[in-house]
């Protein structure tokens, strides 16, 4: 098994840190900024923001203009993007080796000083808001922002990630920049390095690029989670299929007990084998789309199913669900459904070694989540020790009827059918 020297983590001048791990096989450097702020850290009237100022740090800065800025990173031939999720926002790309210089030093000064300008603002609010719209034309997103929102009631972490259209448009230039200033601190930034240059160049490149200018403030934690929601429908009568996710809340992401439940979703859902995909597919032709997911933040997470169906089989399709659980509920799992669930999921972990961003994504979550590095073997030792009685005993505690958020989207309401 590909094996990389263990990585360092280094606390820069600024209050920044660097995780840095020298890959010695591969000319490719991978880099990312990540400023440990998302939707979940916004305020009542920020909804959006984090999403928003993404997009933003792209349309110019002190000394480039938007086309410059798109044509050095095309210009040295890498990969880059950005995304913003409930709990960070981050800027990340792989180059050669050569060009890592400069694409530190656009990383830097778009994450630094962008100009935010107002003409800018009121172009990219345009567009987030034509990004929000998309979302609705999108079953499974809409199905899921709605999971959310009733899971995680009036909490930032119900928020969608892209805000609320009346929110993007009243945001103004001061507020944008003040919140830039609070958020892309010192004490929020971590900056991930995977390649071959030695350790003291990159320290000294990167102290020189990125010279924080407003201290190493912390946003306050978000409060905690309020009850959440049993059954919610949004009608939609120009939709051909219901669209359906069902789950409940579960555990965060330091928790060991993460192992089991990416387990039992893959028994659940997770492939062709599984029990969704048989039962309300293969065996009897109801859906197209089935399948289960996790999702595991600081101090939370979730387990859900999610299914498309015709609106007349819905309620057998709801009735097959709830069997199904109710079964993974009693206990009665079998012991080559883990061992099929197990395969895939070290499969995934060890395909994600093979890409050089894939190592440069685990630095950051173990660090955000982890506060440590967790080395691979230790990871597959951690799902190999999840055992039959596990499975069961955490199927007892999760998919209990009771505990489970219906939510759908599409032309027939829930309404009597939970």
């Amino acid at each position: 098994m590909l094996k990389l020297p263990r990585p360092h983590k280094v606390f820069l001048d600024s209050g920044a840190t660097l995780l840095y791990q020298r890959n010695p096989l591969s000319p490719t450097v991978a880099f990312g900024v990540w400023i440990t702020k998302g939707s979940r850290d916004e305020g009542p009237a920020q909804r959006g923001y984090s999403h928003l100022l993404e997009h933003m740090v792209f349309r110019g800065t002190g000394r480039r203009t938007a086309l410059q800025i798109a044509q050095e990173l095309e210009s040295i031939g890498g990969q880059w993007d950005a995304y913003t999720s409930k709990e960070s926002t981050c800027f990340h790309g792989k180059v050669l080796e050569e060009h890592f210089e400069k694409f530190a030093d656009v990383l830097a000064d778009i994450v630094l000083h962008p100009s935010l300008s107002a003409s800018d603002l009121d172009t990219e609010s345009r567009v987030v808001r034509e990004e929000i719209k998309s979302v609705k034309d999108s079953p499974e997103e809409s199905t899921y922002e709605l999971f959310f929102q009733t899971l995680f009631p009036e909490h930032q972490l119900g928020y969608p990630v892209t805000g609320k259209a009346r929110d993007i448009a009243a945001c103004t230039r001061r507020r944008l920049v003040d919140f830039h200033h609070r958020t892309y601190t010192a004490g929020n930034t971590i900056l991930g390095f995977v390649g071959n240059l030695p350790l003291k160049k990159v320290v000294s490149l990167l102290e020189e690029r990125f010279g924080f200018r407003n201290g190493n403030y912390r946003n306050p934690p978000g409060r905690g989670f309020p009850p959440g929601g049993r059954v919610r429908s949004i009608r939609r009568p120009d939709w051909y299929q219901s669209h359906v996710c069902v789950g409940t809340r579960t555990v965060s992401a330091s928790s060991p007990e993460r192992y089991t439940l990416m387990l039992l979703s893959n028994i659940i859902g997770g492939g062709v084998s599984s029990r969704l995909f048989q039962s309300l597919r293969e065996n009897r032709g109801l859906v197209y789309s089935v399948f289960s997911h996790t999702s595991f933040w600081k101090g939370t997470g979730t387990l859900s199913s999610f299914f498309s169906v015709d609106p007349r089989n819905l309620p057998r399709a709801l009735e097959i669900l709830r069997g199904e659980l109710e079964k993974l509920g009693r206990g009665e799992v079998r012991a080559e459904e883990l061992e099929y669930a197990r395969a895939q999921l070290k499969g995934g972990v060890v395909f994600g070694i093979e890409s050089v961003e894939s190592r440069l994504f685990r630095l950051f979550y173990n660090e955000f989540y982890h506060g440590r590095y967790r080395t691979l073997p230790a990871v597959l030792r951690n799902i190999e020790n999840v055992k039959l009685k596990d499975i069961a005993e955490a199927a007892r505690k999760y998919l209990a009827e009771e505990k489970q958020t219906y939510v759908t989207c599409g032309p027939l309401p829930l309404r009597g059918l939970v």
